[in-house]
């Protein structure tokens, strides 16, 4: 018996070492693959690009309506047309978006409903001693909050995110198009503003997991503290237990708060110096239209469309922390669903 146990445990320390070898697999793909549902998100994904393309729309028609004051267009209509194709687009982006996240929620809480029967089910299936050595917390967090979590990251930076990031580089195409060098000039405070970025990510992991581990930590002590209530009670130990669960809690909330703190400056700058995109595309068209190699024309629509270059970026940009998230949990999770099932003693 003592050998079976030997080799078991020598088997399953193998099989762990060979998951850390294996090379880490896209999160994203990862869930998307367990949910089963790739046609649907990409049906999301279709929908969110229309209706992201349909918000910046009223940039073009406002652009056209400029120039239109600017070549003394006098008929009226001309303005009102464009005035109600900026008015449908809108609508356009309202309800596409809409669309875009009933379809991504609908597969994601299929996803996590069936997600969930599979973590039930493989805990039935593995050794006790996994369970038994693994906190009741950690296992209640896994199964309820961290599985729930990856709500966001499915339903919202899948669809969400590809289609800003496909209008983002459709918008600096098409500036590409109208004039190559306000094209880069727009690109200019973007860059810097991305530059304060990378100022704001120095040390993320190291941040991240650290608000990672004293999260644990907090969960853990919370239900131990819960559970033993009666017995610390009985035995006149609650100083001392509070003083460990307090200290668990300070240390969670720290790890959040030095965190923003350490943000907050990049944070600010990026805010601030990314979307000031005519600042120097003004300056710039103005002198070429000076020297007569650009039209005014074209200086007015290539300034509308630098000042929508950068939201879409932004709002793609923001999901970094959710996708950063759904990585940690998409490990834990994969380790409890690739742990080797419990090889139950053959019948003679």
């Amino acid at each position: 018996m003592e050998k079976q146990g030997s080799e078991q445990q020598e088997e399953l320390r193998g099989s762990q070492e060979k998951r850390t070898q294996q090379p880490q697999a896209n999160p994203v793909a990862v869930l998307l693959e367990w949910s089963g549902k790739k046609g649907t998100y990409a049906l999301s994904v279709l929908l969110a690009i229309i209706g992201v393309a349909g918000g910046m729309v009223p940039y073009f028609a406002a652009g056209n309506m400029v120039i239109g004051i600017f070549n003394a267009v006098r008929d009226w209509s001309f303005y009102v047309q464009w005035a109600c194709i900026a008015a449908v687009s809108y609508a356009v982006q309202i309800i596409f978006h809409h669309l875009s996240t009933t379809v991504s929620h609908i597969a994601t809480f299929a996803t996590i409903a069936n997600l969930r029967i599979r973590l039930a089910q493989k805990l039935t299936r593995i050794p006790m001693g996994y369970v038994l050595d693994t906190p009741s917390g950690t296992l209640k967090r896994l199964l309820v909050e961290k599985v729930d979590s990856i709500e966001t990251t499915l339903a919202h930076a899948v669809p969400e995110l590809t289609s800003n990031i496909t209008v983002v580089i459709a918008i600096f195409i098409y500036l590409g198009v109208l004039d190559w060098r306000l094209a880069l000039a727009t690109l200019l405070t973007i860059f810097v503003g991305l530059a304060c970025m990378a100022g704001m990510m120095k040390d993320y992991e190291v941040w991240y997991q650290n608000t990672i581990t004293t999260g644990k930590e907090m969960n853990n002590t919370s239900v131990e503290y819960v559970s033993g209530i009666e017995v610390i009670k009985a035995f006149g130990q609650s100083a001392s237990s509070y003083e460990k669960f307090s200290k668990a809690v300070y240390a969670s909330a720290h790890a959040f708060i030095d965190w923003m703190s350490h943000c907050q400056i990049w944070q600010d700058a990026m805010l601030s110096i990314a979307p000031a995109t005519l600042v120097v595309v003004l300056p710039l068209g103005c002198l070429f239209v000076m020297q007569g190699s650009l039209e005014p024309a074209t200086l007015v629509m290539c300034a509308v469309l630098s000042l929508g270059a950068f939201q879409p970026l932004y709002a793609a940009m923001s999901f970094g922390d959710s996708l950063a998230q759904v990585g940690t949990i998409v490990e834990e999770i994969s380790e409890v669903l690739n742990y080797p099932d419990q090889k139950r003693a053959e019948k003679p």
